[in-house]
Formats: C-alpha cells, sequence, structure tokens
C-alpha cells in the first residue's frame, strides 16, 4: 500500500495517509486498525460510500472531489455504520475522530493529495 501526504493551503495537513487503491485494501481499510494517531489517515480511491461494519473505534470521513475538494464530512461515525452515498465524491478519506473539528475542516475547502 502506497502512503501519501495530505495538504490544506500549502501546509502539511497529515503526513501518514495510507492509500486503499486496490480491491484487497479497499475492501480490508482500517478493519486491521486498532487505532490512528493525529497525523495518520487511510484515502480510498474511487470511494463515494464508506461503512464502519467490524471496526473497533468511530472515525471522521471526508469525502473529496477527484480535485480534492471537500463535498461532505461524515464525523464521529461510529462502527456498524453506512455513509451516505455522495455521488460526486472520487476519494474518501478516512480520520480519527474528531479530526474535522481539530483541522478546522469546511464544506468546499481544498486539499491536496501528494503521492
Amino acid at each position: 500500500m502506497n502512503n501519501c501526504i495530505i495538504l490544506k493551503n500549502g501546509k502539511v495537513l497529515l503526513s501518514e495517509v495510507k492509500v486503499a487503491d486496490r480491491f484487497l485494501t479497499r475492501l480490508v481499510g482500517l478493519l486491521r486498525t486498532a487505532g490512528l494517531a493525529e497525523n495518520q489517515g487511510l484515502l480510498l480511491k474511487k470511494c463515494n460510500q464508506v461503512h464502519t461494519f467490524g471496526m473497533k473505534f468511530p472515525i471522521d470521513v471526508i469525502f473529496l472531489s477527484k480535485d480534492g475538494d471537500i463535498l461532505h464530512m461524515q464525523q464521529e461515525m461510529k462502527p456498524g455504520k453506512v455513509s451516505p452515498h455522495i455521488k460526486k465524491a472520487y476519494w474518501a478519506l478516512e480520520l480519527k475522530s474528531g479530526s474535522c473539528l481539530q483541522y478546522q475542516l469546511e464544506i468546499n475547502q481544498r486539499l491536496v493529495v501528494r503521492q
């Protein structure tokens, strides 16, 4: 699995983000993870809906357009839930619960994915 960094306004927001761009990595996602640190996340490519079945902790999910514009944020998504289907989303960024507030993320802001 490749890694990337996420930038906001030209500054590094997250430095340890794994990219799930293959069937198996997308299927497994965060299921084998006990938790996420402040600077960690999982970026799912070609993803417009997620679920948290089998997970052990809540997450924040940010749905992004192909250009990195924030389309929707699902905060504190608890285990056993399904997100809304975000039709125009290309990426889904899964982060530690509370990250949307911590990083002051808002709809229409642009995040840059640098691989």
